[in-house]
């Protein structure tokens, strides 16, 4: 046991995110089986994953109020307000109905809330457990979070079987609440905030300074090198996700816990990738990303072609590099950027990297209604050899030498050196 395991705050952190971890088991489940029950057509799925990756791009938009908000205050009115919303889909379903559309504005707005706790936890975690141990601790969380994970999903899909997807975002809602709740018990040091006194003027000017100095902190780093590549793979993600749910549904003979265990596959091979990273930092990272998304695609290639079970079980060891990429960059961010700057970066990069997915989402329905919800996870894995071919063919991607090494953001590194 590491000392941060033991750190007060750190328990708390991890706490909450097993509760969310149950509650978004059941909603990754539900979410898109709902939308799929309401209209029995692949193309909605695709919508609905629009709406939810849409969030994501914006949130550039929204992520940088989070410095005008207590860290504590943030995560827990942000619980609350999701929770609230998600209240509403049991509530119409019992009494005025349930509209598909109304659905996909929710699923947005869900996301966009979410927007905005992304950023604060990724700050918190170097606050609450130190420089030093960051790839530890990411490495920790991310292998609780989904070895949690795996059972979460795979006990969502048998869930939602027999209580039906509108009953399961209910508990969706009360773990949000319930999160909120373990939040309040945070009592690691807040930043200062701008004076209450300002006009909404003068916030609006220090948000717009904030966005831009999260944009200006990358510009002459290897990120913008590396965003191109990246909003491609989101694009191939954004175009096999929305048909899993009817991927599932044809490899499992209409057995919707089946999708329950495909996304349990993919959390199991992410937590593989998070217990394996601390072992493999030391390789050189550009030789890691090429080698690891070649057999990416060539697992999900198979996984498109072959029965159920191997199927789940290629779709899983495809996961493994997704774990261990995450990880790896996440942690070099918060290594090499100032604590003030981590959440406006992130931000930054998750908007523009995310950029890819909602259309994607919209292709890819596109694919699957037209032809078959086979066609679209084939292509992704294509996309996946592509991707590493294209970091092959960049001097500069494919000589990045171990993660701790390459420096991401040499001018700022300089800087404080």
């Amino acid at each position: 046991m590491k000392s941060f395991v033991r750190e007060r705050n750190f328990l708390i952190l991890l706490t909450g995110l097993l509760i969310n971890g149950v509650g978004g088991g059941v909603y990754a489940v539900s979410g898109m089986l709902l939308v799929l029950h309401l209209t029995e057509n692949v193309l909605f799925s695709g919508l609905a994953y629009f709406s939810i990756t849409l969030a994501s791009t914006l949130a550039f938009l929204v992520a940088p109020f989070a410095n005008y908000v207590t860290y504590k205050k943030g995560l827990i009115v942000s619980g609350l307000l999701k929770s609230a919303l998600l209240f509403t889909i049991p509530l119409f379903y019992l009494t005025v109905g349930l509209n598909v559309f109304y659905v996909l504005v929710l699923l947005f707005v869900v996301a966009l809330v979410s927007q905005f706790t992304y950023p604060i936890e990724s700050t918190i975690t170097p606050i609450i457990v130190g420089q030093d141990h960051i790839i530890k601790a990411n490495s920790f969380l991310h292998t609780i979070r989904e070895g949690m994970g795996i059972a979460f999903l795979a006990g969502a899909g048998i869930l939602v079987v027999f209580v039906g997807p509108v009953h399961a975002i209910f508990i969706t809602a009360i773990c949000h609440l319930l999160t909120s709740i373990t939040y309040l018990f945070f009592n690691f040091q807040q930043p200062s905030l701008p004076e209450s006194k300002d006009s909404f003027t003068q916030l609006l000017s220090s948000y717009t300074n904030d966005l831009k100095a999260g944009i200006q902190y990358i510009q002459h780093s290897l990120i913008p090198k590396m965003i191109v590549s990246i909003v491609f793979v989101n694009l191939a993600m954004g175009i096999m996700v929305p048909n899993l749910p009817a991927f599932a549904l044809i490899k499992g003979n209409e057995n919707e816990a089946i999708y329950g265990l495909y996304l349990a596959s993919l959390s199991f091979g992410i937590m593989i990738g998070a217990i394996l990273t601390p072992r493999i930092k030391e390789l050189d990272f550009g030789r890691l990303v090429i080698s690891s998304f070649s057999i990416t695609g060539m697992m999900w290639i198979g996984a498109a072609i072959f029965p159920v079970v191997p199927s789940i079980v290629l779709f899983c060891t495809g996961a493994i590099s997704i774990g261990i990429i995450n990880i790896l960059i996440f942690s070099a961010i918060q290594q090499q950027v100032e604590t003030s700057y981590i959440g406006r970066v992130i931000t930054v990069l998750s908007s523009a990297a995310a950029i890819g997915a909602p259309f994607g989402g919209l292709i890819g329905g596109m694919i699957g209604s037209t032809f078959t919800p086979i066609v679209p996870v084939f292509l992704c894995g294509v996309a996946m050899i592509i991707f590493s071919l294209s970091w092959l063919s960049s001097s500069i991607l494919r000589k990045l030498p171990r993660i701790e090494d390459a420096r991401l953001f040499p001018n700022h590194l300089s800087e404080k050196v």
